[in-house]
């Protein structure tokens, strides 16, 4: 019985989607951005992007608060995401953030709290506009590239090129 039980598992288990590991990369540079009041998180992280030609990498958003911050989550559990979206305005404290770039484009998830509520967030989007400060840090890999490409649902998974 443990025996069949214990082959059923190992079954299982080797069944279920197994991790896709990407790499050897190496750090290569990495940039420390500050942001002031005003300022638009997402359209900075991508201008820094940009501007430094960051292919493949990582976003941190470390610190800082934000008065208004659109973001989006998924609200279903079927196949196909069902995305919502949301704006909030207000003074947030931003508790972290951060994602991986891929060809160029970084996929940045974002929490926030308020002195009232639990903390919140998703997927940032555009137009998310710091209120006192924003700390972000960019770091540049150097090594295999990756891209993302939609899967069946639609959804961009990681995928080397």
């Amino acid at each position: 019985m443990v025996k069949t039980t214990l082959l059923l598992l190992i079954g299982l288990t080797s069944a279920l989607a197994q991790p896709r590991v990407f790499g050897p990369s190496q750090v290569q540079e990495v940039y420390r951005v500050v942001l002031d009041r005003d300022a638009l998180l997402l359209e900075s992280i991508l201008d820094v992007i940009k501007q430094k030609d960051v292919k493949d990498g990582h976003v941190a958003v470390t610190a800082g608060s934000v008065q208004e911050c659109t973001y989006h989550y998924v609200a279903s559990t079927a196949t196909k995401p069902k995305d919502v979206f949301r704006t909030v305005k207000g003074a947030f404290e931003i508790l972290g953030g951060g994602g991986i770039i891929a060809d160029g484009q970084p996929h940045i998830h974002i929490t926030l709290s308020e002195q009232e509520k639990p903390a919140f967030g998703g997927h940032l989007e555009k137009g998310c506009k710091i209120l006192y400060l924003g700390e972000v840090t960019i770091t540049k890999y150097s090594g295999p590239a990756l891209t993302r490409k939609p899967n069946a649902n639609g959804v961009g998974l990681l995928t080397a090129f």
